[in-house]
């Protein structure tokens, strides 16, 4: 089994086109982009269909048992799509070997599963592929995390033929993580403004801020920074856009999180009331992976904050968390400007 990520797909495409392909993983743009190179190499050697069906308990294995064994009346060689469940139960895994058994050189399958453990390689059904097809492709289409994000980024600019600041980079990454749909469509809508193809990082900035009104990742920056005005302007604007509070929250837990991980002492501390110390936060910055246009932000709320109060934002955002989920008639919204105003103060 050959496991490659999605950008090393097109190269093996052009090595040689796999009877079965394996996309494991749930990131949107990574399963289309890689089902469209597929489908688009398999459409020049002569496969002409593509089906896709959803593989569960309400299957009809008989109907797709006589699809693969008929020839279409419009259609000579097929792909199909089979998108299966994360836990593949007995008899569903019965029923796939089947399925995969009645292969032949006019069928092309794309396994499509959330998650492939290696225990899923002695299950029959695997097996079954790789005895049909030894050069069986696994294309990872997991999100790349936040440590693996800038080098995607940084070869999807080079293969738009972009050149780019590393801290244009950062930003992106930064503003667009867990979201490469919207990355994709931000890169598309600068190449198409800026025709010398560099990215700069106010280019970069200018085109993120205009593509939403607001964003919560401004709000934090406008509550690390202490802007209290400017984080209650964003926040209204989030308020108006409909964006979930559960949101927003999971987002300041993030943060906090990073600012608790900045500030633990090295040495024990004589009140709870002295501030954050800032003579560690170059060390805790490369420790912790903190992109270079962050490190601002975080520097300007050291010099704010202190333990007592950091703690207690803490304990306030928990609370918040709490109500969130069992009082649904509370002003969630008001709850969110207090906290913004704690934080900022």
């Amino acid at each position: 089994m050959n496991r490659i990520f999605p950008e090393q797909l097109n190269t093996s495409l052009n090595s040689r086109l796999a009877s079965i392909y394996y996309l494991v993983g749930q990131d949107p743009l990574l399963l289309s982009e890689s089902q469209d190179l597929i489908f688009r190499k398999a459409t020049e050697q002569g496969f002409d269909e593509k089906f896709a069906i959803q593989i569960d308990t309400n299957t009809d294995w008989q109907a797709l048992f006589e699809r693969c064994q008929s020839m279409g009346l419009f259609f000579n060689r097929q792909v199909i799509n089979l998108i299966l469940p994360e836990n593949l139960t007995a008899p569903l895994q019965t029923k796939l070997t089947e399925l995969i058994s009645l292969l032949n050189e006019d069928l092309l399958f794309i396994l499509q599963i959330p998650k492939f453990p290696k225990t899923a390689e002695k299950q029959s059904w695997v097996k079954k592929s790789q005895e049909f097809e030894p050069h069986l492709i696994l294309v990872n289409c997991q999100t790349p995390s936040v440590e693996q994000l800038p080098r995607w980024v940084s070869q999807r600019i080079k293969h738009m033929q972009f050149t780019a600041e590393q801290n244009a980079i950062q930003l992106l990454c930064y503003s667009h993580e867990n979201n490469l749909i919207a990355l994709k469509q931000t890169l598309e809508l600068l190449a198409l403004l800026h025709s010398d193809r560099k990215l700069t990082f106010t280019r970069v900035q200018k085109v993120v801020e205009q593509s939403s009104v607001f964003t919560p990742f401004q709000w934090i920056d406008a509550l690390l920074e202490g802007k209290f005005s400017r984080a209650r302007r964003i926040l209204q604007g989030l308020q108006g856009e409909d964006v979930q509070p559960i949101i927003l929250l999971r987002t300041l837990q993030r943060e906090l999180i990073i600012l608790l991980e900045l500030s633990k002492p090295q040495q024990p501390i004589s009140s709870l009331n002295q501030p954050l110390p800032t003579a560690q936060l170059r060390e805790g910055f490369d420790r912790l992976k903190v992109w270079q246009n962050r490190r601002a932000f975080y520097t300007t709320a050291f010099q704010r904050l202190t333990y007592a109060k950091l703690y207690l934002i803490i304990q306030q955002l928990a609370d918040l968390e709490r109500t969130s989920k069992l009082d649904f008639s509370a002003d969630i919204w008001q709850q969110l400007d207090n906290l913004s105003a704690n934080i900022c103060r």
